[in-house]
This record gives structure tokens, sequence and C-alpha cells, in this order.
């Protein structure tokens, strides 16, 4: 990540170590005093960090009263084998470098995060101005990989459950921690790697909306069917809603967007406002067909009165998504929603009375 010029900011969770004072125990001593590591622990944290006696209220307030040694004994580490140490055999003070033979001063990491109960080192890197996350992690990732000696062959996905020890029986095969595939390292039995970020965010969106949108897409279609009692007319409506990829594609492309989650937002968004100007059209269609027009003359006229409408609608629409072109965030749904709707909404009132006449057979009907 740092050899790549478009990453900034590399780094990892764990940070820097950090120094700590380690008392060894005199294992012989301790015991004759009766005491135990906990106990040493104990006494040590109430010295240095205090330990809660107690509580005190002010006004509305619960002030907490902490016990611990003078500022003057806590910073200076000489002190510490003088921390007075309640020995149960001796029934009395012992100062503890009694039962302690040293204090040794050592390094460990500040920081240890572990992943479904496993230790895990998370390494971020965010990418420059103008780049895209999706193609930063294109250009890093198979680098990544080769450095790691990852098996990217295998693909078998292997589910553990919270309580599994997934290297129990390690074999060479992509495992699946939570919700994130991982792969072994060869030659490292024990080891292995996940991509997270923005990969795994899509990921985990993309398969959540794919578990629930064919349930309302469903629910949509139904309600459609029960409004207009038809399967031709359904068939119409929804035939229009391919038509907004087209400007989709385009809009994405002018604004060197990537179709990824908030763009699937705008394009699900996307389909409910064509099926709206559809029905418009067709609840129009049979209404002039109600007042007595021949079918011809009902397509004619509700494409000609209802262009109006639904034009602006349209209009109003994409006006009030400009603001968003300038956030980085939502961008790619409002260029989604933005084009799709313009070019959808021309197409929708040539596409659906020639879907309509072309559904039902409407014959062509020269102007008198």
């Amino acid at each position: 990540m740092l050899d790549d010029p478009y990453t900034q900011y590399a780094r990892n969770e764990w940070r820097s170590k950090i120094k700590v004072v380690r008392p060894q125990m005199s294992e012989a001593q301790a015991n004759r005093a009766g005491l135990t590591r906990p106990d040493i622990a104990e006494a040590v944290a109430t010295a240095v960090e205090g330990r809660k006696v107690g509580i005190y209220r002010e006004d509305d307030e619960l002030l907490p009263i902490i016990s611990r040694a003078p500022a003057s004994e806590r910073v200076d580490l000489d002190n510490l084998g003088a921390i007075p140490i309640w020995s149960p055999v001796a029934n009395g003070i012992l100062p503890l470098d009694q039962v302690v033979s040293s204090f040794d001063t050592e390094f460990e990491d500040a920081n240890l995060w572990r992943r479904d109960r496993t230790s895990m080192l998370k390494i971020h890197s965010d990418p420059r101005d103008g780049l895209l996350p999706s193609e930063l992690l294109a250009r890093i990732k198979p680098k990544i990989e080769k450095a790691l000696n990852v098996d990217v062959g295998q693909v078998l996905g292997k589910q553990f459950g919270p309580d599994e020890d997934p290297f129990a029986n390690f074999n060479d095969e992509t495992l699946k921690i939570g919700d994130s595939d991982i792969w072994p390292l060869k030659g490292m039995p024990g080891y292995y790697m996940s991509w997270g970020g923005d990969a795994e965010s899509s990921a985990k969106a993309g398969a959540a909306l794919g578990a629930t949108v064919p349930i309302f897409a469903g629910l949509m279609v139904l309600i459609v069917l029960m409004l207009f009692n038809s399967i031709r007319k359904t068939l119409v409506i929804w035939l229009t809603v391919p038509l907004s990829v087209i400007g989709v594609t385009v809009g994405l492309l002018v604004f060197n967007q990537p179709f990824g989650f908030m763009a699937l937002l705008g394009l699900m968004s996307l389909s409910g406002m064509l099926i709206k100007n559809a029905v418009v059209l067709l609840d129009e269609i049979n209404a002039q067909l109600d007042s007595g027009k021949t079918a011809f003359d009902a397509i004619v006229g509700s494409g000609v009165s209802r262009l109006i409408p639904v034009s602006m609608a349209a209009s109003t629409t994409i006006l009030g998504l400009i603001p968003l072109l300038g956030d980085a965030f939502f961008i790619s749904m409002a260029v989604t929603i933005m084009f799709g709707l313009g070019f959808a909404t021309v197409l929708t009132l040539i596409v659906v009375p020639v879907l309509y006449a072309v559904f039902f057979k409407v014959p062509y009907e020269q102007a008198a």
C-alpha cells in the first residue's frame, strides 16, 4: 500500500507497541506469604490506578471516590517495591518487593483486535483524490495476494459457527467466518486473509438486498395486476422499467461513477417512478376508452394529454437532485435517478402506447 502512488494514509489498527512495567513474581516467597498473581496485580492496580471505595453525592451528581497512592509515589518506578500488600499468612502488610523479584520493562501491543474470536490485524488505506475505492482495490489486490502467497484458487467456502475453531483441522480451502470469505496463506497453516472495506460493505449490502428485493418486486407486480386486472397491461407497465438502464449507463459513464450500492438504491427508486408514469398513461387510455373513443384515438389522445404532466413530474425530480451532484456519497445515486428518469420518461411516452397497441392488436386509423 505504501509503494502504490494512488494510496494515502496506509495504517494498521494495532499501532506502535507501548512500554509496560511487568512485575516478576517470586513463586517461593509468594507461596510462603499466601499470595497469588491476581493479588499482586490488584495491589499494583490499587496503588497506581486506584480503586473505587465509595460514592460522593454533590447535588444531582454521583462522584466516585478513588483510593490510590499519592502522585509523587505513583510516577516514581523506584517506589513500586514499597507498595503494601496484605498477606493472609503473615496476617499483616508486606512490601511488594518481598514477593516480587524484579520489575521488568517490556513492550506490548496497545490494541489487540479480534473478529469472531479470532485474532486479527486490519490494514487500512484510502484512495487519493480522483480515484475510486474499487479502482484502488483492483490495483493493489493482486500485489497483496502475491506478497502474502494467498491460495486464491480455493473457493469451497466452508462455514464455521461462533464456537468452532476454524483452524482445528486446517486445510487449504477458502473458509468463511461471519459474513466474509477468507483465504489461507500457502505454507502458513493457521494464517489467512480477507478483504474488507468498501468491497465487504458492498457485498453485504448486495446480499441483504438480494434476499428482499424479489419479495417486494413481486408485491409491486401484484398491486399493478390488481389495479388493472389485466396481465397484458401489467406487462406493458413493467416492460418500461428496463428502459432506464439506457440513461443510467450514459449518466454513470459521463460522470465516471461506479455502479455501487448507492447507484443500486437509485435504480430501485427509479423503477417505482417509471411504473408511476406508465400507470398514468394506461389510466388515461382507460378513461378515454370509457368516454367512447376508439382504441387508436384513446392511445394517441392519452399520449398527448399526459405529455406535460409526466414530463413536469420527471423534470422537478431531476432538478431537485442537482445539488446532490456535488456530494461524494450521493452522486452515483443522483446520477442514476436523473439520467435514468430523463431518458426513460421520453421513451415511456413512446413505448407504452406502442406496446399497448401491439399487445391489444389496435389497428391503425388514418386521421379524418
